[in-house]
């Protein structure tokens, strides 16, 4: 009898979990499609499990079915497409982003994580009027940048700066609906330098109303087709909130129309964004912040940063500038 049971409930489950496993690869034609990329490990724990009660069925071909869709679920986790920043041997340009979280009080505990980092530049996302002290006094950090007042996303940088808004077409532009900020291209002055250094700072639409998807998506395709046109010869870096998942097609193609290449260290990276709202830990989050770079430029070292008030953990990636 329990057995019957067992296979009733594998049966009724294989569905399913085959297509939680599968349909993210076709997360740039539909929203439900890409939410399931954000969840990539979660769903591989599922498909364990999954393998778990086919094995307690007794029946071989249902635990050879499951195998193969747990097969299916590690691929994501074990190999990528995505093009990697070079590694370099030594870094000269700090770079952190951190999405501070709006409602976030805890200003002295994120002064000691940038204090830790010791960045060359930190680009705050939703960094609302009350964040503004804090940005004004980060420690080594003397100039601040925020063309836009309408917009939440704040440069601060240990070298001077120009900024300006990013011009985007309506079906881009966030909303109060959609979340995200406008996004800022700053150049950046630093010492010595030969070759132009401009940072994209974004913060790009949240996915989780089909409206945000959308916009998302014609966001980051606003600012990778810009970034496109920059001068040949100018070292381009791209930070911020992406609000788009390590494993989600729409990001290989944004790093493949932008030219740019990710820092994150491998097929699995580390989660940035957490559900800290219900009390799960880091560790069950999603990486969705990221820092992407020029393909000349080279990577010392990444790290994210332990949680200081916000629902996203902070990057911070040693680079190397030709």
């Amino acid at each position: 009898m329990m057995s019957s049971i067992l296979r009733f409930v594998f049966d009724a489950s294989l569905v399913p979990i085959a297509v939680l496993v599968i349909v993210g690869r076709w997360g740039q034609q539909d929203w439900l499609f890409e939410m399931t990329n954000f969840f990539r490990p979660h769903i591989a724990v599922a498909a364990l499990l999954f393998v778990l009660l086919a094995v307690t069925t007794t029946s071989v071909p249902r635990i050879a079915v499951s195998v193969l869709i747990f097969g299916a679920a590690l691929v994501p986790l074990i190999s990528t497409g995505l093009p990697k920043a070079v590694a370099a041997a030594e870094g000269n340009l700090r770079v952190m982003t951190a999405n501070v979280l709006r409602t976030n009080t805890d200003f002295d505990r994120f002064r000691q994580v940038v204090a830790g980092a010791d960045p060359d530049i930190v680009v705050m996302n939703e960094a609302v009027p009350a964040w503004r002290p804090t940005a004004t006094s980060l420690p080594g950090l003397g100039y601040v940048t925020q063309p836009d007042p309408n917009s939440s996303v704040v440069v601060v940088s240990r070298y001077p700066m120009r900024s300006a808004p990013v011009q985007l077409v309506p079906a881009a532009a966030p909303d109060g609906r959609t979340g995200g900020a406008r996004a800022v291209r700053v150049e950046i002055d630093r010492p010595g330098a030969i070759r132009p250094l401009v940072l994209y700072a974004i913060h790009a639409p949240t996915t989780r109303l089909a409206r945000g998807w959308s916009t998302r998506n014609a966001y980051l395709n606003q600012i990778a087709g810009r970034i496109l046109r920059e001068p040949v010869g100018t070292d381009v870096i791209m930070a911020g909130d992406w609000n788009t998942s390590y494993w989600s097609p729409t990001l290989a193609s944004i790093l493949r129309k932008s030219g740019l290449v990710t820092t994150e260290p491998g097929p699995w990276p580390q989660p940035t964004r957490f559900f800290r709202e219900f009390g799960l830990p880091p560790a069950l989050g999603t990486p969705i912040d990221r820092i992407a770079v020029s393909k000349d430029i080279g990577l010392a070292g990444i790290k994210v940063s332990k949680p200081f008030g916000s629902d996203h953990l902070a990057v911070i990636a040693e680079l190397a500038i030709p």
